[in-house]
């Protein structure tokens, strides 16, 4: 399996072929800069020479604060390329992306994504209008869907077209702070709202002190004085201690706080954290890794903002997102076996949106593979199970999944084995 293919720009002089070494060996890096520089200026087309169906289009982005150009591949278009590549991920409909009302998320011209979201980065509007109402079009027997994107929606989109939320073996041991904030201003950089760009408001943990990271965010809190923006933040929490969990210091511990202004919060702000991310909140007491994302008012100055809304998840020790402990279990052991797979992520989704825990992506099939967790036993889950079962069981066909049943097997004696990858 592998993760990167050879690239095609067509230039005026016609198609040129970049090869994986060219893309990634050290002594041709000026070369591929000098290349992609070209690709972006003159609005050349690039695409991925990979095995998979469909334009596989790039668009080259200029990051400014690390001047470097990089590819992003075009929005929604991860299930064009082939499953062994690292541009791939399953169509969106396979996630909480399809919980969304048409216009919520719309594709430009250029690659760009542009969304409504219940919040807003300018100063004169409302902080957030709340939780979205879900709507129901069409039949009776449609899905409900929701009208704007929440903090937390957010979070998810940005983590996913980040492409943090699939893991491949040839990533092991390169996933830090850094390469973080990298990936993360790059997907903020092709997503607008409200006429802004993401990237422009949106402000990441390092853990580097005096380096370019930490120059990008006092540039973003700078200008977001200047032009009176509000923020975002997003961040590992620190340690847990119990004086953090009770909300007593009036701030939020971040680790990679270089850059970063130091984010107060009042009391009905984390009554409300503490109210709807119960989950999450245990986790950080149980020493796992929890993530931030902040939005907060006009900063007062470079090293003080307020905390209007946060919001919280669980990611693993590579960073890729789990909703359970059981979770975390299954996660961590497809990593050890090295197996290529992907988390989708609920975003706003209601509960009755079905999609895995886990898609597989490195089977013989070349189609990706449902993954579930059960880790409950009530009449209301074995139902929503049933559901579940039915769906995959028409889309694959018997068994439909793979799938643990944790609420059995609490201490993961009988993790039923994965399927064999392909050679």
């Amino acid at each position: 399996m592998t993760d990167r293919h050879p690239i095609e720009i067509v230039k005026t002089t016609g198609p040129q072929v970049y090869t994986v070494s060219f893309q990634t060996d050290s002594k041709f890096a000026a070369q591929w800069q000098s290349a992609l520089r070209s690709a972006h200026q003159n609005k050349l087309h690039v695409s991925c020479c990979c095995a998979g169906t469909g334009p596989r289009r790039f668009s080259v982005r200029y990051m400014s604060g690390s001047d470097s150009y990089h590819l992003a591949r075009y929005a929604h278009t991860g299930q064009e390329h082939a499953l062994d590549c690292g541009y791939y991920t399953p169509d969106p409909d396979k996630s909480g992306l399809s919980g969304y009302s048409k216009g919520v998320i719309e594709e430009t011209s250029d690659g760009d994504l542009r969304i409504k979201l219940t919040l807003s980065l300018r100063k004169q509007d409302p902080a957030d209008a709340g939780e979205p109402r879900a709507e129901r079009t069409g039949t009776q027997n449609a899905r409900a869907t929701k009208p704007a994107m929440t903090l937390l929606g957010l979070l998810h989109l940005l983590w996913t077209e980040a492409e943090l939320n699939v893991w491949s073996p040839g990533m092991a041991g390169k996933r830090d702070t850094s390469l973080i904030h990298r990936r993360l201003a790059l997907a903020a950089n092709r997503i607008t709202t409200h006429r802004l760009r993401l990237d422009d408001s949106l402000v990441v943990a390092t853990v580097v002190s005096g380096g370019t990271q930490e120059k990008a965010n006092a540039g973003k809190v700078a200008s977001a004085i200047r032009n009176n923006r509000r923020l975002l933040v997003i961040a590992p929490l620190a340690a847990y201690s119990l004086e953090r969990a009770e909300g007593t210091p009036g701030f939020i511990a971040i680790k990679g706080f270089h850059g970063v202004p130091k984010l107060s919060y009042d009391a009905e702000t984390w009554a409300s954290v503490c109210r709807r991310f119960k989950r999450e909140l245990s986790a950080w007491s149980q020493g796992k890794r929890v993530i931030a994302i902040v939005q907060t008012d006009t900063p007062t100055s470079s090293e003080a903002a307020q905390a209007l809304n946060i919001a919280l998840m669980v990611v693993s020790d590579e960073w890729v997102p789990v909703d359970s402990s059981y979770e975390s279990v299954i996660e961590a052991k497809l990593r050890t076996e090295g197996r290529r797979f992907y988390k989708p992520l609920r975003y706003d989704a209601e509960a009755d949106a079905v999609f895995p825990d886990f898609w597989l992506l490195d089977l013989p099939s070349n189609r990706e593979y449902p993954m579930e967790v059960y880790g409950r036993s009530d009449d209301k889950y074995l139902k929503r199970k049933a559901v579940k079962t039915e769906h995959y069981a028409a889309e694959y066909g018997a068994p439909g999944c793979w799938s643990w049943n944790a609420a059995d097997d609490t201490k993961g004696l009988a993790i039923p084995d994965f399927p064999a990858a392909k050679q």
